[in-house]
C-alpha cells in the first residue's frame, strides 16, 4: 500500500510521522466499549495505533477504493474492524447503541464539510480527534478580535469544547503540503453553553452579521426589522462589529433581535 501515489482532488496527504499518530490516538483515549470511526485512514498510520486501543468497533472510512486492499491486508483479521469503502460526507451513521468517537488526518480538500458534517451530526458523536491545517484549528479556537474569528469559532465554541492540542509541521506528510498542519479535539455538548430559542434564526444573524465582519451593527441587522429605529430596543452598543463580540453575547444579541424582527 505504501507508494500509492496521492489523488490532488481528493485532498490526500498521507501522514508518516508515528509519533503524531501515536498522540492523536492517545488524546482520544479510548476506552473498552468505545465505537471509533476513523475518517481517511489512507495507509494507515493511525489505524496502526488505534488497532492497539480497547474499542469494542473500529469503523474505517475510505473514499480512495485504491487504499481498501491494503488496509484490509493489514486489519481485516481483526474482528472489531469494518473497512467501508465510501465518501464520509454521504456515508449514514449505522445504530451503534451509544454515541461514536472520531479520529481522523482530514482532507484538506474537504476539511470545512467534514467538521460541519460532525457538528450537524453531534447528537451521534460523543467527541473526536482530529488533524486540520493550522488556520482552521486556529480558528475554532480564535476568540473576539482575532482575524480568524468567525462563524465557526462561534458555533463550535457554543456547542463543544474545543481544544488546540499540538501543530504537526507539513514536512510530515506525502506529498508535503503548503501549510502546516493542527491537531483538535472538539468534545459535543448535549445542549449549548447558553440557551438558544430559535437556533435557525441565531445562525441567520451569524450569517448576516459576519458576511459584512467590518461594518456596524446597526447597519447589518437593518435587514431584519421593518423599521431601523426598532434597533435602539435592544439595548445593545451598535456601533461594535460582530467580530468584538464573544458568542454568548452574539447569543444575546439574536435572542433580542428576534422580539422585533420580521419574519
Amino acid at each position: 500500500m505504501v507508494g500509492i501515489a496521492p489523488i490532488k482532488r481528493l485532498g490526500q496527504h498521507f501522514l508518516r510521522d508515528e509519533d503524531a499518530a501515536r498522540r492523536m490516538v492517545e488524546s482520544l483515549a479510548v476506552s473498552p466499549g468505545d465505537h471509533v470511526i476513523e475518517i481517511g485512514p489512507g495507509e494507515g498510520v493511525l489505524t496502526h495505533w488505534l488497532a492497539r486501543s480497547p474499542a469494542k468497533s473500529l469503523t474505517l472510512i475510505e473514499i480512495d477504493g485504491r487504499l481498501i486492499p491494503g488496509l484490509l491486508a493489514r486489519f481485516g483479521s481483526d474482528g472489531r474492524f469494518r473497512i467501508v469503502h465510501a465518501d464520509f460526507l454521504s456515508w449514514e451513521f449505522p445504530e451503534s447503541g451509544g454515541k461514536y468517537r472520531v479520529i481522523g488526518n482530514l482532507p484538506y480538500a474537504v476539511t470545512s464539510p467534514i467538521l460541519f458534517r460532525l457538528f450537524d451530526h453531534r447528537i451521534r458523536i460523543h467527541d473526536a480527534v482530529v488533524m486540520v491545517q493550522k488556520e482552521v484549528g486556529e480558528r475554532l479556537v480564535s476568540g473576539p478580535g482575532c482575524k480568524a474569528y468567525g462563524i465557526p469559532s462561534v458555533l463550535f465554541q457554543l456547542y463543544c469544547r474545543v481544544h488546540l492540542l499540538f501543530y504537526v509541521p507539513r514536512e510530515v506528510f506525502r506529498p508535503v503540503p503548503e501549510v502546516d498542519s493542527a491537531v483538535i479535539s472538539v468534545h459535543f455538548l448535549d445542549e449549548p453553553v447558553v440557551p438558544i430559542a430559535d437556533e435557525a434564526f441565531f445562525k441567520t444573524v451569524l450569517k448576516t452579521v459576519f458576511g459584512q465582519r467590518r461594518k456596524m451593527l446597526r447597519n447589518t441587522l437593518k435587514p431584519f426589522v421593518e423599521d431601523p429605529r426598532s434597533l435602539e430596543k435592544l439595548d445593545a452598543d451598535l456601533r461594535r462589529r460582530p467580530e468584538e463580540l464573544s458568542p454568548e453575547a452574539l447569543v444575546a444579541l439574536s435572542e433580542k433581535l428576534i422580539r422585533y424582527a420580521v419574519r
